[in-house]
């Protein structure tokens, strides 16, 4: 199994929809953390980049007991769009994964559809697309149990 990371807000639905695929059938996690392409790009730039992606994701692992095998992948600043796809599945190919979930709408034209058809080209892994999130605003005070909606004299008033 393998879960596509694109330090993107989408991480979090593609991880959780990778452990729920995951752990009813305990299988490992292949976690590929996909960086942009730089014309200056520096081992350090790159660990600092590859740890804040994992740093968001590892802890909901962790809590599955799942083990993983994280990976970081850089796009090439040349080629197409298939082509910087086929890479992504080459990196799930030598780790025998036979699923790959990745968002719907990625960056670097490394979305779900784009995958799916160099999947269908080289006959590759099984893709599972994970819908874009929904934006949810962050819950009032005034809308708990039991409030009516309007401030009160000890409450806010806005």
């Amino acid at each position: 199994m393998t879960a596509l990371l694109a330090d993107s807000v989408q991480d979090i639905a593609v991880i959780d929809t990778a452990l729920r695929l995951a752990v009813p059938r305990r299988a490992p996690l292949l976690l590929v953390a996909v960086l942009p392409a730089h014309a200056h790009s520096s081992v350090t730039a790159d660990t600092y980049a590859a740890r804040a992606v994992m740093g968001r994701v590892l802890p909901r692992v962790r809590r599955a007991g799942l083990d993983h095998i994280p990976v970081v992948h850089r796009v090439t600043p040349r080629g197409t769009r298939l082509r910087a796809a086929g890479a992504v599945l080459d990196v799930a190919a030598r780790h025998l994964s036979s699923v790959l979930v990745a968002a719907a709408r990625g960056p670097a034209g490394l979305d779900a559809h784009i995958l799916t058809e160099a999947s269908a080209l080289r006959c590759g892994p099984f893709v599972h697309s994970v819908a874009p999130t929904a934006w949810n605003p962050f819950a009032s005070a005034r809308c708990g149990p039991g409030s009516t909606g309007r401030s009160t004299a000890s409450g806010p008033a806005w």
